[in-house]
């Protein structure tokens, strides 16, 4: 699950590339903001999964990485049209949706 969720940070960054070339600065500028908070996300979610100890503290702040995914999110139907934004939140949304689930798994196993 690590994998994937690499995979989809990366996807995050070219989709900012392009958005940057065929879109806008201020889109991908947005898209970047979004790809570091889901990149500190992964972190807390790697964390959390392999210390047990430091899974409350992560909780927390993984909730506020959340928040602030969810307000670009809302900030995005700004530019309504723009693909890469849509395509960004979208790899963004299924990043937590695997990330969730890797921390299921971890939960379980604990």
């Amino acid at each position: 699950m690590r994998r994937t969720m690499q995979v989809l940070l990366l996807m995050m960054l070219v989709t900012s590339g392009m958005t940057a070339i065929f879109e806008g600065s201020e889109q991908a500028l947005l898209i970047l903001v979004m790809t570091g908070f889901t990149g500190q996300g992964y972190q807390l979610m790697c964390t959390s999964h392999d210390d047990d100890e430091a899974r409350e503290t992560n909780a927390r702040k993984l909730k506020a990485v959340e928040v602030f995914t969810a307000v670009c999110g809302f900030i995005s139907f700004y530019w309504p049209n723009s693909v890469g934004l849509n395509v960004a939140i979208a790899l963004c949304l299924i990043f937590y949706c695997v990330g969730m689930r890797y921390m299921k798994d971890g939960a379980a196993e604990a």
